[in-house]
């Protein structure tokens, strides 16, 4: 292949065009002439300007693509030229080879134009001028270390589009950047993305399809970085992926993510608000809030079967913990039966799961509270509003039961002080007495006011000759529904209920 198309090496010098401009038509320029190039014009039929073509060329302050046939700008094509300050690259060039314009010191103003699809490793890796950058739609990469070392690069925009993949490293030590919004395209962000971008202030992640959150080093932003919005789709937040960001104030947890990876926030000392939007988490890793000391409560997810280690130890303003899993933490056989004795209210197997002995260490909690299960609470719901707003009078009432202000009930389990931690139980049973009265009050109120009459089964009856009737049912008046009551052995766990209706 001759040069213009395949880049041939042979030197070929450019011609001349005068004000010192000359005409680049493919192969290598002379290490002679390089110092001499100022202004070069690259041909409207080269298709791939080679590896190192004008690498070095250290007085070269001027490139004009030709609108044509360029698709590849090689490997370390313009590396070094610190004289240019200016490049706008042509919807025609497909791919950016690696270093292709690396280490231009004086490169303040890059245009990349829709048309290009790979931006590769350290293509403008320690171009300390440039301040600003637009990748267009149509990038689908940026490699390893792409701007890696752009001090002054304050300002990146990602137009929505194609990009997939942003680089291990890709804006490494990029010290002026000061927000950055990952756009939905974006499956994959490398490790180390963000070093020591030390002024970046806030982090969008748009809806769409990223699953997993690396370790991109947002630490390094630490007195900077207060704003992290998380957006649905994200599943995992791995190992420490913002570890140390103490300006971090408050974040979100979609409901998508299912699991925070060991220390993922850990060492945020002024994060105050962590709101889990009810959905998928189900692990919350070891250390994962460590050191949290402005955090004031929290509400674990109903679907979290497991708490790490240590993953709210040190939260010294940690005064507030409920637990939304109900259905799972109080014992069943409780709620169904209304036991009482040594079974308790709660499931104390599951419990093993949320909260090891130092899971809350040296937080300031006096106690636990944990969520009635949904079906409880559905009933409740389900009856006439004076009849439930008769009940919720009766909760505040019962000792370490709590009405919150969306309605949710609470059960209040003490905290008990351990050597190297603690735990909470129901030592007095106090709780589930409270429970158990609570479970009284509903049955009560469904029975007395239920709009839906009582039916007697009457086995093997028949009506209408010898056809049997599935849909009989017979009214039955006050005083014989408490018969019926009676007989069913319904008046001996509701008495209380009567007696305080």
């Amino acid at each position: 292949m001759d040069g213009n198309a395949s880049g041939d090496k042979r030197e070929r010098a450019p011609k001349q065009l005068g004000d010192e401009v000359f005409l680049y038509e493919g192969g290598e320029i002379s290490r002679e002439l390089r110092s001499e190039i100022t202004r070069v014009r690259i041909g409207p039929q080269v298709k791939y300007i080679p590896g190192g073509t004008f690498q070095s060329c250290c007085n070269l302050a001027e490139v004009q693509f030709d609108e044509g046939a360029l698709q590849v700008i090689g490997d370390y094509a313009f590396c070094g030229c610190n004289a240019l300050q200016e490049v706008t690259i042509p919807p025609s060039v497909i791919m950016l080879g690696r270093c292709a314009f690396a280490s231009c010191s004086n490169l303040a103003n890059v245009l990349l134009a829709v048309g290009l699809q790979i931006i590769e490793n350290s293509a403008f890796s320690q171009c300390s001028s440039l301040q600003q950058v637009t990748i267009p739609t149509s990038v689908t990469e940026l490699g390893i270390g792409a701007f890696r070392g752009c001090i002054n690069l304050a300002e990146v925009q990602f137009d929505e589009g194609a990009l997939q993949v942003i680089g291990v490293d890709a804006f490494n030590g990029c010290k002026a950047m000061q927000q950055v919004a990952i756009p939905s395209s974006v499956t994959q962000v490398g490790k180390r993305a963000f070093r020591y971008c030390i002024k970046l202030a806030e982090v969008q992640f748009d809806e769409g399809v990223l699953e997993v959150i690396g370790d991109m080093h947002l630490k390094d932003a630490k007195r900077n970085l207060a704003n992290v919005l998380l957006a649905v789709g994200l599943q995992i937040i791995e190992n420490s992926a913002f570890s140390q960001c103490s300006s971090l104030q408050q974040v979100a947890i979609p409901s998508s993510v299912t699991e925070l990876g060991t220390g993922a926030f850990k060492g945020c000392i002024n994060l105050a608000e962590v709101q889990f939007v009810e959905g998928a988490l189900q692990v919350i890793g070891v250390d994962a809030f460590n050191g949290c000391k402005a955090m004031h409560q929290v509400a674990i997810p109903s679907n979290v079967t497991k708490v790490g280690k240590r993953a709210f130890w040190d939260c010294t303003n940690l005064a507030k913990v409920i637990l939304l899993g109900g259905e799972r933490l109080l014992n069943r056989g409780f709620l169904d039966r209304g036991l009482s004795g040594d079974e308790g209210a709660l499931n104390i197997g599951m419990l093993k799961k949320l909260n090891n002995v130092n899971t809350f260490r040296d937080c300031p909690l006096t106690t636990v509270k944990i969520s009635i299960p949904r079906a409880l609470s559905e009933r409740m719901a389900r009856l006439p509003l004076k009849c439930k707003l008769s009940i919720e009078g009766r909760i505040r009432e019962l000792d370490r039961l709590e009405l919150a202000q969306d309605g949710t009930v609470l059960a209040c389990f003490p905290v008990r002080r351990l050597l190297g931690g603690m735990d909470f139980k129901d030592a007095d049973n106090q709780t589930a007495e409270s429970l158990h009265q609570l479970l009284r009050l509903i049955s009560f109120r469904e029975l007395k006011d239920s709009s839906i009459l009582i039916e007697l089964a009457m086995w093997k009856s028949r009506f209408d000759e010898d056809r049997a009737r599935a849909d009989c049912r017979i009214s039955i008046p006050d005083p014989a529904k408490s018969l019926i009551m009676e007989y069913s052995g319904f008046m001996d766990f509701l008495e209380p209920a009567i007696e305080g209706a």
